[in-house]
């Protein structure tokens, strides 16, 4: 049971070490249980003591026993994750087969290096014989192996893990599948191990070992197939919220533009009742009462209700912090669009333009110019504004700025989808502490050329 000269006593630790570290890349970020520290230590020490206590005995030496082993150590980490992390069984699992399947691929690629260039023979582990001679080459094989196995699944694989709000895993039927093929090679990569073979032969465990990296390969990236359909519809979830927010937004500005608008229509007829009648008034405050009114009589008449109403709330905002705002708008080019996606799209550009330029003291630089018009066929918005510090892009976005990502930073995702809805595009661009949007869309149907 202890017999501690048997290199498969010690290959136990080792792996529940291995295993462990993999689990940890892959859960690190889901939620955890209040003690999270404590509990992670006695988790890890109890999985190392499972390992440690595991029995070893003359008969055990064999596939069905080894393999049996193996799933008894996996599930104790289970167990222990679930000590740790507040998150359901299916998920835990899930992260789990994940890493048991990167510390297998890494192990495939470190026998399967050691026996291209005869460094040694990783299958004495399993035969209860001594390994022989090490070797330094032995132990850079090993740490190259799994360092960059586990780097690669880390950032290149795990990273949807890290991008989910909240991890749920959906398509169990797909998630078991995966699983059933991870065990089955897991079976047989240690039924291949027992089976008597030529020692000399390195093209047999080289196709074995070959198989297996690829078989559990596929197996990961379709459980990741799975996280990345889920983040998209993650994401087009929050825009379609935007959108009906948005939607019940422009509706409320509509109906108090309008009412706005009726009562500064009756203002302006009364304050020239006054000036034309004999009560004494300071010209110069009427002048700047009359000013102020018309900013929310409609200064700027485009030709399409959607976006006055928008240009309405966004004149106003950029009077009062002192943004110089340029609106060149042929508003009827976008009569085809409807309503909420319109005002969508307009609102969100002309909000990021404005939140872009206060974030300067000085208001002489403040700026944002809309122009709205109809170039070779194509519906053209082109929005510029006063932009100090070049913004990070992604896929060709940029990143929002604020601490809150649950909505903050769709804003542009959803005027881009707007924009392809349409058969368009979108353009951002930043030069010389100028911001730059452009959003094309074809000529629809039935509309005629300028």
């Amino acid at each position: 049971m202890f017999d501690f000269s048997a290199p498969l006593f010690w290959y136990k630790l080792v792996f529940m070490g291995e295993l462990l570290i993999a689990e940890a890349l892959a859960t690190y970020t889901l939620k955890k249980k209040s003690r999270f520290v404590l509990r992670a230590v006695l988790s890890v020490s109890g999985c190392l003591a499972v390992a440690f206590l595991y029995p070893l005995f003359s008969f055990s030496y064999n596939a069905a026993y080894t393999s049996v082993m193996f799933f008894i150590l996996f599930g104790s980490t289970l167990i222990g994750m679930k000590m740790c992390y507040d998150e359901s069984w299916v998920n835990l699992i899930f992260c789990g087969i994940i890493a048991y399947t990167t510390q297998h691929i890494a192990y495939e690629i470190n026998s399967l290096t050691m026996t291209a260039f005869d460094l040694g023979n990783m299958g004495s582990y399993y035969g209860g014989a001594p390994s022989g001679e090490s070797n330094p080459l032995m132990y850079l094989t090993y740490f190259c192996a799994y360092f960059f196995t586990y780097w690669f699944v880390w950032a290149f694989i795990e990273y949807r893990i890290r991008r989910q709000q909240s991890l749920k895993v959906e398509n169990l039927s797909l998630f078991f599948f995966c699983a059933v093929i991870v065990v089955i090679d897991i079976v047989l990569s240690t039924v291949v191990t027992y089976l008597p073979y030529v020692p000399e032969s390195k093209s047999y465990k080289t196709v074995i070992g070959i198989y297996n990296i690829i078989s559990c390969g596929l197996a990961v990236g379709m459980l990741f197939s799975m996280l990345g359909k889920r983040i998209a519809e993650q994401e087009l979830e929050t825009v379609e919220d935007l959108w009906a927010r948005e939607r019940k937004q422009y509706e409320f500005s509509s109906r108090n533009v309008e009412l706005i608008n009726i009562k500064c229509h009756d203002l302006k007829k009364q304050i020239r009742a006054l000036s034309e009648g004999h009560e004494v008034i300071d010209g110069e405050a009427l002048k700047e009462i009359e000013k102020a009114v018309n900013i929310y009589d409609g200064a700027v008449k485009t030709g399409n209700d959607i976006i006055d109403v928008v240009l309405a709330e966004k004149s106003l905002i950029c009077e009062s912090e002192g943004i110089a705002f340029t609106v060149i708008a042929d508003g009827g080019a976008l009569s085809f669009m409807g309503k909420t996606e319109l005002y969508s799209l307009i609102e969100n550009a002309l909000s990021n333009a404005i939140e872009s330029c206060l974030k300067t003291e000085d208001k002489s630089e403040r700026f944002v110019k809309l122009h709205i018009r109809r170039i070779s066929g194509m519906e053209s918005i082109h929005v510029e504004n006063y932009c100090k510090e070049k913004p990070k892009f992604t896929n060709g976005l940029p990143e929002t700025s604020k601490g809150d990502r649950d909505y903050h930073g769709y804003g542009m995702r959803s005027m881009q989808l707007i924009s392809e809805k349409y058969g368009g595009g979108l353009k951002a661009a930043w030069s010389d502490c100028v911001f730059t949007l452009d959003v094309a869309i074809p000529l629809q149907t039935g509309q005629k050329l300028s």
